[in-house]
């Protein structure tokens, strides 16, 4: 099969005649732990409380758990939940080749299928790598078009990637397959637009639900154009602008994207396009002893592309201050960090962080190119001082270690649970690649 399909096909179908790499299986291990943490802590925000109603007028007794509780549910809606509660703070990861969120995306998926069919972890875990893989390669060919035509990759991309990992999972031969990623084109949709709203989440929860709902639709025989990914009216000409060719895809597995181009994890929960930001201002406050009382004027440079969701002045709900530079920069100046209770309803209105917002000037820097940026501050006095970072760091450059990751994971869950229980649930995460019994971890979650 040669086609941009029939490539990806070949990818998801030959992924288990060769060995996966343990660095992969490891780092893919990660990626799972980070998004359940941090959908535990979003199950406390507001479109968690909303998901949280939706799912209680659900049907118990279904084949997958809701994450922090013991219910379970029919599997897509469990993965609608699940996933919507993953990418609530934004603080899931990310992944440079497909420019958006791959794990809220696919864990949410994977984990329903695994519960649903009494699958192993390890099988899960290969599952996520090809998920990840056929988002990556269809990432690159589409580079910034996309998210420039103002489409969400995690729910464009996303609904490719889950449809893969879940096909892989239910071991779908190559024509099932073909129509589950079908089925999962026509529904793939997210637009920017809803950025900074309730719906950003949802975008990752309903495009697991669809990612799983596809696999599930063409392994019963629903039958979908066998070449969907090309040619006029394809996937490509329709979110990428233009057809793309075969050749664009490669179906060898030999090389990953979870080792090349790999996960970016995140330090501060809100969008990743103002981590760099957020990182250089903490940087000059610990660095100059910075106070809010001495500092004249915040300018911030950064490239021109992310200016135009991130320029927001006078945010004051929590999900838009996720996305806004005004207030995250501020409060990393007022504070020396940006946490979870930050973006908490004190956090929003503490006087330090709005005196200081207005002080905020963004501007437009072509030559930062990705994720860069400077912050210069002229204090009061006259004096300057400024800080630039090409990548933020838990970025390949500048990577996170495992206690890094355990911790913030244990900072997570203890919005529901206590500290010891927290450090269960890591352990129980972290021995994925062994269990039998993916119910066994999802057990560990439910607060005590």
């Amino acid at each position: 099969m040669t086609s941009l399909t029939g490539k990806t096909v070949n990818l998801i179908c030959d992924f288990g005649k060769t060995p996966v790499p343990e660095e992969a299986i490891y780092r893919s291990k990660i990626g799972v732990m980070d998004c359940v943490g941090v959908a535990l802590a979003g199950s406390r925000e507001p479109v968690g409380k909303v998901m949280g109603d939706y799912a209680a007028a659900l049907a118990d007794g279904g084949e997958a758990t809701l994450w922090g509780s013991a219910r379970k549910v029919v599997a897509t809606e469990a993965a609608l939940v699940n996933g919507t509660l993953a990418h609530a703070l934004d603080y899931d990861d990310m992944n440079r080749s497909m420019l958006g969120h791959p794990t809220s995306v696919l864990a949410p998926a994977l984990f329903a299928v695994c519960e649903q069919r009494r699958l192993s972890g390890r099988k899960l875990l290969e599952g996520y790598i090809v998920g990840l893989e056929v988002m990556a390669r269809i990432g690159r060919i589409f580079g910034q078009a996309a998210y420039a035509k103002s489409w969400h990759p995690t729910a464009i991309m996303g609904a490719l990637g889950a449809s893969a990992g879940a096909s892989y999972l239910m071991g779908l031969d190559r024509e099932r397959t073909v129509h589950a990623l079908g089925i999962a084109a026509s529904e793939a949709s997210g637009l920017k637009k809803n950025f900074g709203s309730m719906v950003k989440p949802l975008h990752a929860g309903s495009t697991a639900r669809k990612g799983l709902w596809a696999a599930a639709l063409a392994e019963k025989g629903l039958v979908a154009d066998a070449e969907v990914l090309d040619g006029q009216f394809g996937f490509f000409e329709m979110f990428n602008g233009r057809q793309a060719e075969p050749g664009a895809i490669d179906d060898d597995i030999a090389q990953l994207d979870i080792l090349d181009a790999g996960l970016v994890f995140k330090q501060y929960p809100c969008c990743g396009g103002v981590h760099s930001l957020i990182d250089n201002a903490v940087s000059l406050r610990q660095k100059e002893a910075l106070q809010p009382d001495e500092v004249r004027e915040i300018e911030c440079r950064l490239h021109p592309s992310r200016i135009a969701y991130l320029d927001r002045p006078d945010a004051r709900e929590n999900l838009e201050a996720k996305f806004s530079i005004q207030f995250c920069v501020a409060t990393a100046l007022a504070n020396g960090r940006v946490g979870l209770r930050q973006f908490s309803e004190a956090g929003l209105a503490q006087p330090a962080t709005r005196g200081l917002m207005p002080k905020v000037r963004v501007v437009p820097a072509a030559e930062l190119a990705g994720f860069a940026s400077e912050v210069i501050v002229r204090r009061r006095d006259g004096r300057q001082v400024s800080s630039a970072l090409p990548e933020p760091r838990g970025s390949k450059s500048s990577p996170f270690t495992e206690e890094d990751m355990t911790r913030k994971f244990v900072d997570c869950a203890m919005e529901i649970m206590s500290a010891a229980q927290a450090e269960k649930a890591v352990a129980a995460l972290m021995s994925l690649d062994t269990r039998d019994d993916v119910g066994d971890i999802l057990r560990t979650l439910v607060p005590s």
